[in-house]
């Protein structure tokens, strides 16, 4: 069902400001203007300009969908995806590449592939790293709010231990993003 499609909600059931104001940082920060962010979104035009105007809420997939490093992500995970269509076309001869009499030689087609594959050998230590900061980030805050008035002052073995595993992780693909940066200025890609 699309949002547009979805009944309305009663007039009690309005957004507060903080939520309005949420959405539209959302948009600015995307450089996005709400006709943009509606078809991004799959919704009506109509439907994101009540979500914007605080006369219904928008759901939480809205909000999410609209964060530009989700947003960042999923472009990087659909150019890996697109990068390895193009690999198996390249190797299995149903696409080629180049211009002039070069065009649609193996060497190139190999070529091709071999860049490609080191773009999403990039690409993917890229995605590592930041899904990696991001989950520390969440035991970080996890653990800290242990801290909190609400908490009891004191961490628990379990808050710690995720937050080592999730830094250990993170650090990891930090130092494997690190060596492509170093490859990179030593020429040798």
């Amino acid at each position: 069902m699309r949002y547009d499609d979805a009944p309305a909600r009663p007039a009690d059931d309005r957004p507060d400001s903080s939520e309005v104001e949420r959405l539209r940082a959302l948009i600015a920060e995307g450089k996005l203007s709400q006709r943009a962010a509606a078809r991004e979104l799959g919704v009506d035009e109509r439907t994101f300009r009540y979500w914007c105007s605080g006369d219904h809420s928008p759901p939480a997939m809205a909000f999410r969908a609209l964060d530009p490093g989700v947003r960042h992500r999923e472009n990087l995970r659909r150019t890996i995806r697109d990068n390895q269509q193009r690999i198996e076309m390249l190797t299995s001869g149903t696409m080629t590449v180049g211009f002039g009499p070069g065009l649609g030689t193996v060497q190139n087609a190999a070529v091709e592939a071999a860049r490609l594959r080191r773009r999403n050998q990039e690409l993917r230590s890229i995605l590592r790293q930041e899904e990696a900061f991001e989950r520390r980030q969440r035991a970080f805050f996890e653990m800290h709010q242990q801290f909190l008035p609400q908490g009891n002052g004191c961490p628990s073995c379990e808050s710690i231990a995720r937050f080592d595993a999730a830094d250990q992780e993170w650090r990891e693909a930090k130092e494997e993003a690190e060596q492509i940066i170093r490859e990179i200025r030593a020429g040798l890609l």
